[in-house]
C-alpha cells in the first residue's frame, strides 16, 4: 500500500496541472488505499473495460464484498482510483478532458453474488450521493509502461462517506465527453472471484435503470481518519441461552445520547452481536472526552440505556452490559443462567412489553409464520408458543423503558 501511495504523489507532482478533482494533502491524516480487489494490488487485469472513463454517457456499479475493505472499516471514503490497461501504449488523455457531469453515489451491498441486472435491486438501505458536478483530468495523467500500470488521479468525493463495514455499492453516472474514449484496467466475469468478491453491471445511459454485467475495474479505494469505535457486549433475552453461553447472532442498532438533559441524540452504528453478545460499532459523529450514554435498540426487544454516560479515549470504548443488572439504566435487564440480558418481546417498539406485541406473536404463530420476522423472538425462524411465551413473562412483569 505504501508504493502504491508513493507512486500516485508522484504522478500527481510529475503532471504539473493538478485540478480539484485531484487528490489534496489533508494535515497530518494520510490516506489509507485499498486497491479492489486486494489480489490485484500489482497485477494487471484479466481484460479491459470501457465504462468509467468512455466519452459517452454511462451508468455503472461496483459490487464489492466486504472482505476485500477490511482496511477501510472505521475509516471515511474520500476518493477513487483507476488506471489504463497495461496493453496501453501512450499516456492517456492527451489533451484535458472534462465531464460536464460525472455523479458518483454509495450503499450498502447485496452480496456480489446477487448482483441484479436491475440496478436498485443492488443497493441496501439508502444510497447517498458522494460526488456531483464537471470532472476534469489533466492531460497525460493516466500513464502506460507500467504492468500495471499506476494509478491515475484520484475521483475526490465532495462528501466523504463513512465506511462502518458490510458489502459496499459504488454506482457511477457521467454524461461523457468530447474526446477519445480510454478503457481501464479490469477483471472479465470468468476471473476468480468475480460474483464471490466483486461483480458489476452497466449500462449506456447517464439515468439507466437496468443493464448488461460488466467487466470490473480494478480501483483503488481511498479512505481517511478514523471513527470511534465501540467494543460493546450485550445479551439479547429472546435470542440467548444461560445454559450454553451462546446466542444468536443478529443485526443491533445502538445510538449515543448526550449525557445531559434533554439527552440528544449524537450518532448511531448498525452492527451485529455475535455468538458472544460481542460487536464492534463504529461512530462518525462522536468525539473523544465527551460522555454519552449507550442506547441498544433491537428490533423486537426493549430498548435500554448505560447506566451513566461513558467517554471514548483514543477513538474506543469498551461497554459490556452483561456483567450486572446495574449496568443498564434502572437496572432494567434480566437474569438468564450467570449473565444479565435485555428484555426481549417489545415488537412494535413502543417501549413497553404488553398485549400489543403479544397480539403480534400470536396472530403470526396462528398463521404459521416463519423466516426474519420482528415476531420471531428466538431467533428460531419460526414464530410459535415458544416466542410468545418469553414475551408474555415480560408482559406480566409490566416491562418497559427505563431511561434518564
Amino acid at each position: 500500500m505504501k508504493i502504491l501511495s508513493t507512486v500516485l504523489f508522484l504522478l500527481i507532482v510529475l503532471s504539473g496541472n493538478v485540478s480539484a478533482d485531484i487528490e489534496q494533502t489533508n494535515g497530518d491524516e494520510p490516506n489509507i488505499l485499498e486497491v479492489v480487489p486486494n489480489s490485484y494490488a500489482g497485477t494487471t487485469g484479466t481484460g479491459t473495460f470501457l465504462g468509467p472513463l468512455a466519452n459517452a454517457p454511462r451508468t455503472y456499479q461496483f459490487l464489492i464484498n466486504a472482505n476485500q475493505l477490511t482496511n477501510l472499516v472505521g475509516k471515511f471514503l474520500t476518493g477513487f482510483s483507476m488506471r489504463i490497461p497495461a496493453s496501453a501504449t501512450a499516456n492517456w488523455p492527451t489533451a484535458d478532458v472534462t465531464y460536464s457531469a460525472y455523479d458518483v453515489y454509495i450503499a450498502r451491498s447485496v452480496d456480489p453474488s446477487a448482483r441484479s441486472l436491475t440496478f436498485a435491486n443492488n443497493i441496501i438501505g439508502p444510497k447517498t450521493q458522494v460526488r456531483s458536478g464537471p470532472l476534469t483530468i489533466p492531460a497525460n495523467s493516466y500513464t502506460f509502461g507500467g504492468s500495471p500500470n499506476a494509478f491515475g488521479p484520484e475521483i475526490t468525493f465532495n462528501t466523504q462517506y463513512p465506511y462502518a463495514g458490510g458489502n459496499l455499492l459504488i454506482e457511477l453516472r457521467h454524461q461523457g465527453f468530447t474526446g477519445t474514449s480510454r478503457s481501464t484496467d479490469a477483471l472479465i466475469a470468468s476471473t476468480p472471484g468475480y460474483l464471490a468478491d466483486f461483480s458489476a453491471c452497466w449500462t449506456g445511459n447517464y439515468t439507466g435503470t437496468a443493464g448488461s454485467q460488466g467487466n470490473f475495474t480494478v480501483i483503488s479505494l481511498n479512505g481517511q481518519g478514523d471513527a470511534m469505535n465501540l467494543q460493546l457486549t450485550s445479551l439479547i433475552e429472546g435470542l440467548y441461552d444461560g445454559g450454553t453461553n451462546l446466542m444468536v447472532s443478529d443485526t443491533t442498532k445502538v445510538y449515543l445520547r448526550n449525557s445531559t438533559s434533554p439527552y440528544a441524540l449524537v450518532d448511531s452504528a448498525v452492527s451485529v452481536l455475535g455468538s458472544g453478545g460481542n460487536g464492534t460499532f463504529y461512530f462518525f459523529n462522536a468525539v473523544n472526552g465527551v460522555s454519552y450514554y449507550i442506547v441498544v435498540n433491537h428490533r423486537n426487544s426493549l430498548e435500554t440505556w448505560s447506566n451513566t454516560g461513558y467517554s471514548f479515549t483514543a477513538n474506543s470504548l469498551s461497554f459490556d452490559f452483561s456483567t450486572a443488572a446495574s449496568q443498564a439504566y434502572g437496572s432494567n435487564q434480566v437474569l438468564d443462567g450467570a449473565r444479565f440480558a435485555i428484555y426481549s418481546g417489545d415488537v412494535n417498539k413502543d417501549g413497553t412489553i404488553d398485549a400489543s406485541d403479544l397480539s403480534l406473536i400470536d396472530n403470526d404463530a396462528f398463521g404459521f409464520i416463519s423466516g426474519y420476522v420482528l415476531t420471531d423472538i428466538n431467533g428460531d425462524g419460526f414464530v410459535d408458543g415458544s416466542d410468545y411465551s418469553i414475551a408474555e413473562n415480560n408482559a406480566v412483569n409490566f416491562v418497559s423503558v427505563v431511561r434518564p
